[in-house]
C-alpha cells in the first residue's frame, strides 16, 4: 500500500534556492580572489627560494630568475620592479619588488574591479 501526502500544495521553497544562489555567488568570488593569491604565495615562495640560494649565484641571476618566473605566472615585473640588494657588514641580501594585481567580478551585469597590492620580499644573513 501506497501512502500519499496529504497537504502539498505544489509551493516551492525559495529560500533554499536564494540560498543555493548566495553559496554558488560565494564560491565563484572566491575562486576570483583565491587566484590572485595564489599567485602572490607562488611569487612570495619563490622570492625566498632564491634568497637561501644566493650565496651560489649572482645578483644578475637572481634577478633574471625572478623576472623569468613572474612573467610565467603573468605578473608584470621587470627588471626595474625588482630590487636586490647585498650588505657586506651584515652580510645579508635582501630581494624586494611591489605590484598591483586586479580581481575582476563580473556577475548578472555588475562588473567590479578591485585593486590589490603586493610586496614580495626575501632577506637572509649570509
Amino acid at each position: 500500500m501506497v501512502a500519499y501526502a496529504r497537504n502539498r500544495s505544489g509551493k516551492s521553497r525559495f529560500g533554499c534556492l536564494f540560498s543555493l544562489l548566495i553559496v554558488a555567488l560565494g564560491i565563484y568570488v572566491g575562486v576570483q580572489v583565491a587566484e590572485v593569491y595564489f599567485r602572490y604565495y607562488r611569487l612570495q615562495d619563490y622570492v625566498k627560494e632564491q634568497v637561501d640560494f644566493a650565496s651560489l649565484v649572482t645578483d644578475d641571476v637572481i634577478l633574471l630568475r625572478l623576472i623569468a618566473y613572474s612573467d610565467t605566472l603573468g605578473v608584470p615585473l621587470g627588471q626595474r620592479d625588482w630590487i636586490v640588494r647585498r650588505t657586506w657588514s651584515p652580510k645579508e641580501i635582501t630581494i624586494s619588488a611591489r605590484y598591483q594585481d586586479s580581481i575582476r567580478i563580473n556577475i548578472l551585469g555588475l562588473h567590479k574591479v578591485f585593486v590589490v597590492e603586493f610586496k614580495p620580499n626575501g632577506r637572509r644573513s649570509l
